[in-house]
């Protein structure tokens, strides 16, 4: 493969304005990708691409696992083809995607909700947890927090340059403006950055987002439950929209660039329905006594 054509992907992805996280997660997958082959980047067909699924399928690797790898090498030759012209065609097709269904997002029970927090006791971890619990952020936004985000006086965060590069404000709900003071109490000057969160065990670099989901890993597992970063971010949007938001509200708030992404949580909002059904069918009831 041509020397540095990563890099220098990678650098275009830059200008067009991707986030770090993006750029980092397709710059690991080509190098996966590349890892095994020694022809010319022309010379790349469809068949190498068959063999790399076949790959990841015997590492038993997940549908959408393979596909954002798939991605990250679709665009790739796709910048060869149309940025740089030295491509004729891409060498991924359509027909290379794993097909699959898209489950519902999995939202905790406010009993898993609260055994794993009581699990949660580190101050700085206590926070980060609740502001992807309270206030919907996906967990790179969370490591990317920085102090000149928080307005203390409107109780609220400006996400800049989130997924899509759709810069958003986030409101703090009391107990993690509370969690936050108290983090920010204990948070070491050596710090980068003005970063809101730090390494533990290295306060002079920066939390990764990766960091932070090993985290919530280690304090599910004690906890006894399944959860994550994203089912924190799912229980936000499914307890408002239960509560009685609306669907265009939960998409501002989550940086969701179309409504169709938001409107999935309305699927799980059963309790809602419940709620509606039961208000709604007394007047039908009293119209219409059988």
């Amino acid at each position: 493969m041509e020397p540095g054509a990563i890099s220098h992907f990678c650098a275009y992805l830059r200008t067009r304005n991707y986030s770090p996280h993006t750029i980092e997660n397709y710059g690991r997958d080509l190098r996966l990708f590349f890892a095994p082959l020694t022809q010319d980047l022309c010379t790349v067909s469809w068949r190498e691409v068959d063999t790399f699924i076949q790959q990841q399928h015997a590492a038993h690797l997940a549908a959408t696992t393979i596909n954002r790898r798939l991605n990250a090498v679709k665009h790739f030759f796709e910048s060869l083809v149309m940025e740089r012209q030295t491509l004729a065609s891409n060498p991924v097709k359509p027909s290379h995607f794993l097909r699959r269904g898209r489950p519902l997002p999995k939202q905790l029970s406010q009993d898993q909700v609260r055994t794993l927090f009581t699990r949660i006791t580190h101050p700085m971890d206590y926070a980060l947890s609740l502001l992807m619990l309270r206030c919907g952020l996906r967990v790179s936004e969370v490591a990317r927090l920085r102090l000149v985000a928080l307005d203390w006086e409107q109780q609220s965060i400006r996400i800049d340059q989130g997924k899509g590069r759709k810069d958003r404000i986030v409101y703090l709900s009391a107990d993690a403006l509370a969690a936050l003071r108290t983090c920010l109490a204990l948070r070491p000057a050596v710090v980068p950055d003005g970063l809101v969160f730090w390494n533990q065990k290295r306060p002079h670099r920066a939390l990764s987002s990766k960091g932070i989901q090993k985290k919530i890993e280690r304090y599910a597992k004690a906890a006894g439950i399944k959860a994550s970063c994203h089912s924190l971010r799912h229980t936000f949007a499914s307890n408002l929209l239960e509560a009685g938001a609306e669907v265009i509200a939960i998409k501002e708030l989550l940086g969701h660039a179309s409504i169709e992404s938001s409107e999935r949580y309305a699927k799980l909002s059963n309790q809602r329905v419940k709620h509606v059904y039961q208000q709604t069918i007394r007047t039908v009831i009293a119209k219409t006594r059988v």
